[in-house]
Order: C-alpha cells, then sequence, then structure tokens
C-alpha cells in the first residue's frame, strides 16, 4: 500500500503547490487587520527598537508587569524583530495591515516545507501539509506577529533542505538547511533543539562525519554562538532560553496532553485511527484512564473546572496520550521487523527524536506553563506519524480510507478556523475598548490609568492612558482602568482599600468560542489560565472596571 502512495506522490507537485499556497492565503488574508494581541507587543516594541538602532537589544525606560527598568532586556531572538523593523521603516509607521502582510511569508514558508518532508516521509504530502495548515495551533498563530510560527516555518525549511540533502548527498541542499537552521534560531529560543535533531538524523543514515554534512553546521553554531558572545559582551549577560520557574511537572505534563490532543488533528481522528488493534484499546482504556480521570476529578473537586470540562479534559488528554504512545508503538514494530526481516525504517525513530526533543527542550525553556505557540515545533512530527498511520488504515478499501482523510481535514478546519476567529475576536475587543475609552475620557480633566498587559495595554496607552507600575505617582480622583485578564499577575495591583469601583463593563462576543478566558477554562496562551486551549462558549470576553483612587498610591 505503501508503494501505491509513492507512485501516487512521484506526479507533477505544481498543482499541489498551488493548492496550497490558495488555502494559505485564504486563510490569513482576512485577518491581515487583527488588533496586535497577548505576546504580540513584545515583538512590537523590540520592532521599534530595531527600526533605530539594530544592534541594540534592550527598551528603554520600560515598565512590564508593574516593575519599570532603565534598560529592559528585549526576551527575544532579534532576526523576527529586525525583520519588523524594516516593515516600520519602510511603511513609515507601526501598522497591523503592514506587520501582517509581511508576516504572511512565514505560513507560507511552513505549508510548502511541510509538504517536502510529506514528501519524504509520507506518500500524501498534500493532506500532511493541509493537516498543518488546518491545525487550531497553527491558525491562531499565523495571526499573530510572534516568534513561534516563523520559527517553526524556518524549523520546516530547514529540516526538508536537511534530510533532502542527506538523503541526496546535496551540498546546496545542506549549505541552505545550514542558513535555514540558523534563522530558527535567531527567531525563538526553541530552535536550539532543531541542532541535536538533525545531528540524530545525519547518525541515523551514518553520513555525521562527511564534509558536506559538517558543513551544514558550522554557520549555525556560528551564528548562535556570535548572538551569544555579542550580547554577553555588550550588557553583561547572555540572553535568556527560558522561562524556567519552580514548577509541578506532573501537572505540566497533563496539561501538555491535553493541549497536543486537541490542538492538532481532530482528536476524535486519533482514536479512530490509534485504537485499531486490541493492545491498543488496552492501553488506551486500561492504563490511561485512571491517569486522566485523577487529574479532572480533582481539578474538579477543587472547583476549578465544571463536570464538562473534566470529562473534556480526561477526552483530550486521551488523545494526547494516545499519540505519545503510537510514536513509541511505532518504533518498537519497526524494531521487531528488524529483528524478524533485518531491514529497519529509521523514520518513525527519527519522527519520536522530533516528537520527543521538542518536549525535553519544551521542559527546560517554557515551562512552568503550557501554551500552544510553544508546541508548535512538534506538531509536523504528529501530522507526519498520523498521515503514515492513515496509509495502513483499511487495507484495500480506497474509499473508506478516503472518507475518512477528507473528514479529518474538514472537522480539524473547523476546530482551526473556530480558534482563529474566536482568538480575533478577543483581540479586536481591546482595540475596540480603548478607542471607545479615549473618546470618553479624552476632554474630561481626570487622569487616567491603566493596569494590564498584552493588547489591553498597548490600545490603552494608543488612545492616551498611562501604565500604572509600582513607580508611578497617582493623585487621589485619579481613575485606573483594570483588565481582568490582562492584570493576572501583575506585580502592581491595586491595593486593597484605596480605591472604589465607578464602573464595570463586560466585553462580549456572540461567537461561542473562547481561547483565552478564564470563566470557560480556556488557555490557549497559557494553561494558568485555563486548562483547554480551545472551549465552546459565550462567556465574557473580559471584564473591564474603572476604579477611582481615593488615597495617594505609589
Amino acid at each position: 500500500m505503501r508503494q501505491y502512495f509513492q507512485k501516487i506522490s512521484s506526479r507533477p507537485h505544481f498543482r499541489e503547490i498551488i493548492v496550497l499556497v490558495v488555502f494559505t492565503l485564504a486563510l490569513t488574508v482576512p485577518f491581515i487587520s487583527q488588533a496586535f494581541h497577548w505576546d504580540d507587543i513584545d515583538f512590537v516594541e523590540a520592532a521599534k527598537v530595531s527600526a533605530r538602532n539594530p544592534t541594540q537589544y534592550h527598551l528603554e525606560d520600560y515598565s512590564y508587569r508593574g516593575l519599570h527598568r532603565q534598560e529592559y532586556p528585549i526576551r527575544h531572538p532579534p532576526l523576527l524583530s529586525t525583520y519588523l523593523g524594516l516593515v516600520i521603516r519602510l511603511a513609515g509607521k507601526v501598522s497591523e495591515t503592514f506587520f501582517h502582510l509581511a508576516y504572511l511569508i512565514f505560513p507560507l514558508i511552513a505549508v510548502i516545507s511541510m509538504y517536502a518532508l510529506g514528501r519524504r516521509f509520507t506518500g500524501q504530502p498534500l493532506v500532511a501539509s493541509l493537516l498543518l495548515l488546518f491545525s487550531a495551533g497553527f491558525l491562531v498563530m499565523s495571526h499573530t506577529i510572534m516568534g513561534n510560527l516563523p520559527g517553526t516555518a524556518f524549523w520546516l525549511a530547514a529540516t526538508a533542505s536537511f534530510v533532502w540533502g542527506v538523503d541526496r548527498s546535496s551540498l546546496k541542499l545542506l549549505l541552505a538547511s545550514g542558513v535555514l537552521m540558523a534563522a530558527a534560531m535567531m527567531t525563538f529560543a526553541q530552535g536550539v533543539s532543531l541542532f541535536p535533531l538533525l545531528v540524530f538524523y545525519a547518525l541515523l543514515k551514518w553520513r555525521l562525519f562527511r564534509w558536506k554534512t559538517v558543513t551544514a553546521f558550522m554557520l549555525p553554531l556560528a551564528a548562535f554562538l556570535g548572538w551569544r558572545y555579542f550580547i554577553q559582551s555588550r550588557y553583561g549577560f547572555a540572553p535568556a532560553i527560558s522561562y524556567q520557574v519552580d514548577s509541578r511537572l506532573d501537572w505540566q505534563i497533563g496539561g501538555i496532553t491535553v493541549f497536543i490532543g486537541s490542538t492538532i488533528v481532530f482528536p476524535l481522528s486519533y482514536y479512530v485511527l490509534f485504537l485499531r488493534k486490541k493492545v491498543d484499546v488496552l492501553v488506551a482504556f486500561l492504563f490511561v484512564p485512571p491517569l486522566v480521570t485523577w487529574t479532572a476529578m480533582y481539578l474538579i473537586s477543587k472547583g476549578e473546572i465544571t463536570t464538562f470540562q473534566g470529562i473534556f479534559i480526561a477526552f483530550l488528554a486521551t488523545a494526547g496520550f494516545l499519540v505519545a504512545y503510537k510514536m513509541i508503538a511505532n518504533v518498537v514494530r519497526d524494531f521487531m521487523r528488524w529483528v524478524r526481516k533485518r531491514r529497519y525504517d529509521t523514520d518513525s525513530l527519527f519522527l519520536l527524536a522530533w516528537f520527543a526533543g521538542v518536549l525535553a527542550v519544551y521542559f527546560v525553556t517554557s515551562l512552568p506553563f503550557v501554551a500552544v505557540r510553544h508546541l508548535l515545533p512538534l506538531f509536523p512530527p504528529v501530522i507526519l506519524m498520523f498521515v503514515r498511520e492513515s496509509e495502513e488504515f483499511l487495507p484495500m478499501q480506497l474509499k473508506p480510507r478516503r472518507i475518512f482523510v477528507i473528514t479529518t481535514l474538514v472537522l480539524t478546519l473547523a476546530v482551526g478556523l473556530s480558534a482563529a476567529i474566536a482568538d480575533n475576536r478577543l483581540a479586536n475587543s481591546y482595540r475596540d475598548l480603548a478607542g471607545g475609552m479615549g473618546a470618553q475620557y479624552a476632554d474630561n480633566g481626570t487622569k487616567v490609568w491603566e493596569l494590564g498587559e498584552f493588547g489591553f495595554r498597548y490600545y490603552m496607552e494608543q488612545a492616551g492612558f498611562e501604565y500604572l507600575g509600582v513607580d508611578s505617582v497617582a493623585e487621589p480622583g485619579d481613575l485606573v482602568v483594570v483588565s481582568y485578564i490582562s492584570s493576572k499577575g501583575v506585580v502592581a495591583p491595586l491595593p486593597e482599600g484605596a480605591y472604589t469601583v465607578v464602573s464595570r463593563i463586560e466585553t462580549e462576543s456572540a461567537f461561542p468560542v473562547r481561547t483565552m478566558n478564564p470563566w470557560a477554562g480556556a488557555g490557549f496562551y497559557g494553561n494558568l489560565m485555563g486548562p483547554i486551549p480551545i472551549v465552546p462558549s459565550t462567556d465574557k470576553l473580559d471584564e473591564i472596571t474603572v476604579n477611582m483612587l481615593y488615597w495617594e498610591t505609589e
């Protein structure tokens, strides 16, 4: 059956790439006016600095989470902010539309690179690429300007170039992979895990010590070490690559399984495809449910989630466990085939290494919270493994298998597009709110502060309000506008007994999906907000309070 699909994939690919480009633009261009959202603001501020001085790696006189610093270090590698800085210089201003237009190149790079990997590891490259494009994590992040999707795009392009370069012993492809590896490392912190992954692939193919392969690794290594040396010599510290603080590893593993099970492929398809054998059913329904059920029951007992959310978590976590289980089971299966036939397919081992390597680096760099954007680099191996499994589903029954694949694509797109629309509504709500409040308080003579971060902060400052931090000096009678969601974790909350609530605004959206919402239990950008990344709900988007101070605060 694999040979049948390989024959299909040997046909001309130009039309399929055109299909991918059309789908990518159709799913991204309608969102180019989306408001800046969540950590977009980090890249906006860094791009402003880069537009003035590309060698500067700090923000001047900047406050974050209530704390002010004369020199606030930029928290991300410089490539994306440098690129966006060029956009500012060309456009002459910071513009959501111009930034999103410039950002379109990254989802295009990602899906075309995924197509190249699909040709190498599966017989259905178009299906693999569409599953990546339609996934909720990819679609939502393609409408932001954060570094995770560009970093993943460079990761995919580097991997595709390297894999094909090693297989064909092509110096051009290997040199291209070196440039793209460097780009990935200079775009997001997780890019460092790409280096050992590709070293592992070269080892599997017994080609690590060939001069062409070694040459491919020299450029990214030099770029990464050179950048760290530059920052160390100029600022006296190396750039951070980790958010790591003390955290409960068991809870984070549980959160990761929920996020994997819900944001890549439509979760029910994992159950259908991965539970074809009795041993798979045994693992899924004998060992996994006690683990996820205990976690769900614990959260329900604490009142952190509803019973419905607990059932939903158990369903999604089991799907995530099935992904990890199937990755391992495929390696064991291929090893047993090697024992019997002395022919070992190393592809499943490479995909497992990719999956496990991303998770390992994630535990080092991105805890204590789980966020979909940090998991993007492990989407491709999961999808490639899923497509490979689908090729062996219902042998010799092409029509049912085709129906399964098409249904999975449609349902994955439905979830992904719903999440993208919901996130768009949330992002735009802060821009609309700030515009209305700016007009309301423009001429009343009252000093108005804002307390919150992310898109809320950006648009409130654009409307003329000032950020309230630890070092701010406010007066009795001043007003402070607070976003419940955007102020969670802020170092300088309003002191108890120092204010009275003047008014309360609940921002709303009729669209029945939420991505970042404590009332619905949604935590797409961080599971500290909610344990499920995407939740069907019509709960309020945010709660905004206008507070009047009645004694002086500092």
